[in-house]
């Protein structure tokens, strides 16, 4: 009886902080990020199936539960990073919010500072993250595939992304900036980042 307590309180435990994640993430899509050119089928679309997945997998969470307390103590520690990648990311932006992804405007600065140090894309980061968070709990393989098609989806945004950097003004910074840093995932160690980014 403990045991099935524990698991009960561990599961309860993985979806608060699921839940945290997903309405950290919601209010950025709807209060931080901009849409300079109104939406399109892109935006739509991450927004959906973002939405939908996030909603999918906090009901199989509920219904599978964790399988033990150690699954879900390790299905939180990527709720945890993927929750303080995403505010630390905010906060380098709080003065200069980002463009919506798939947004079609030119970049016109580079952020270097903060998480930007070490991935040229900590909010793509921090959902992948969070993506991992309900199949570490149930260890259900099939609750995999939110994270495998939103990682197609964040990497064709993160490419986009990085064309408009190379057709705008801000194209011979950014190539500097790209050699240094990870896309997703932090460069191998003896990489310094750039300390002289345009502002």
């Amino acid at each position: 009886m403990a045991t099935i307590l524990a698991i009960d309180a561990m599961t309860a435990a993985v979806a608060a902080a699921l839940s945290t994640c997903l309405l950290s993430y919601n209010w950025g899509m709807y209060r931080f990020f901009t849409l300079p050119h109104g939406s399109n089928s892109g935006i739509d679309t991450i927004k959906l199936l973002g939405t939908c997945f996030g909603v999918g997998s906090l009901a199989a969470l509920l219904v599978i539960g964790a399988r033990s307390p150690l699954a879900a103590a390790l299905a939180l520690l990527p709720a945890a990073g993927g929750l303080a990648l995403f505010w630390w990311a905010i906060r380098s932006n709080r003065r200069r919010p980002l463009s919506f992804a798939f947004s079609d405007d030119l970049p016109q600065h580079l952020v270097c500072d903060g998480p930007y140090r070490y991935l040229r894309h900590p909010f793509y980061t921090a959902y992948l993250l969070t993506w991992l968070v309900v199949p570490a709990a149930t260890l259900e393989p099939l609750l995999l595939v939110p994270m495998l098609v939103m990682s197609i989806i964040y990497t064709a945004a993160a490419r986009l992304e990085e064309r408009k950097f190379a057709s705008s003004r801000l194209a011979s910074d950014y190539a500097a900036y790209r050699r240094v840093t990870g896309m997703f995932w932090p460069c191998l160690p003896g990489h310094r980042p750039p300390c002289d980014c345009a502002p």
